[in-house]
């Protein structure tokens, strides 16, 4: 079975690319036990790269404090740290010596001039899932890498400006598939991101119009079910995001309260955990081949 390569992309900064791209990546890999690639194509800071090199320093220092005890040991240590971030630290590494997770999927820092010499044909042959990070810009060299993607992503935020700028990206994104500068069996599919439970009426509205917007356009155009939930309303997202552990290891916190969109005087607690996994069960569904294939 080829490997799927999906791309978290619009061209304005600030809207949980890079974050995303690492969630749903670390969530395949070390949950789902699907063969991972990402290639950080975000020159000159290549974000994720940077995040997995400082992980892996922190593993190696916790590794040298904590290799001495034994599984069981470690199992009942309390934890040492009072920083959320120090703690979660400990607890991923805690969590990898008990799932025995010693490898991590890679993490290649590329310029866009090198995706064009990749043979990406034999890359789909070693990978399940290839991720492209590609920041805010939009020129060329994201054309050329767009032209090798199976699943473009496009975030929406619950901010007008960024809606705006969101749809006039998936308006370029269409004329460039019909001008054929881009292969018309992208597959684009819209989501809310850092979304706000209040907003769901604008919402509503906005992916009514978004439909009808591009209605008659030969590329079809949809949002996606799930709504990622704004982390200021649920918990500390930093918890999550992590290159070399499961997404999530220590509790999410307080929950987040919301209506139910089939009975709306009820509330339910959701976590946002759970509609990555939603997320990427949507995506799935795109990929005939890999509806079926549980994911851990």
């Amino acid at each position: 079975m080829s490997g799927k390569l999906i791309t978290i992309h619009t061209s304005k900064g600030g809207m949980g690319k890079s974050t995303l791209t690492v969630i749903l990546a670390s969530y395949l890999a070390y949950v789902a036990n699907q063969r991972v690639i990402v290639f950080d194509c975000d020159p000159p800071q290549h974000s994720i790269a940077d995040l997995r090199e400082e992980e892996e320093a922190g593993l190696a220092m916790l590794t040298q404090a904590y290799e001495h005890l034994t599984d069981a040991e470690l199992t009942t240590k309390a934890q040492p740290y009072t920083s959320t971030n120090d703690q979660a630290a400990f607890e991923r590494y805690r969590h990898n010596r008990q799932q025995a997770i010693r490898e991590h999927y890679p993490i290649h820092p590329l310029p866009f001039s090198a995706l064009s010499e990749l043979d990406m044909a034999r890359v789909r042959e070693d990978f399940d899932y290839i991720f492209l990070d590609m920041g805010g810009q939009f020129n060329a060299g994201v054309l050329r890498a767009l032209a090798e993607t199976d699943v473009l992503l496009v975030p929406f935020t619950t901010q007008q400006v960024d809606v705006n700028a969101s749809i006039q990206y998936v308006g370029a994104i269409i004329d460039y598939t019909t001008r054929r500068q881009l292969p018309d069996y992208l597959t684009i599919r819209c989501f809310w991101n850092k979304y706000k439970f209040t907003f769901a009426r604008r919402a509503d509205a906005l992916e009514a119009y978004f439909s009808t917007l591009f209605r008659n356009d030969a590329v079809p155009v949809h949002f996606l079910k799930t709504r990622l939930n704004d982390a200021d309303a649920g918990f500390d997202r930093a918890k999550m995001l992590t290159t070399t552990s499961s997404p999530v290891v220590l509790p999410a916190g307080r929950y987040v309260r919301r209506k139910d969109e089939q009975k709306p005087a009820e509330w339910r607690e959701a976590q946002y955990l759970q509609d990555v996994v939603s997320l990427i069960a949507e995506v799935n569904a795109l990929f005939p081949e890999l509806t079926n294939q549980p994911l851990g």
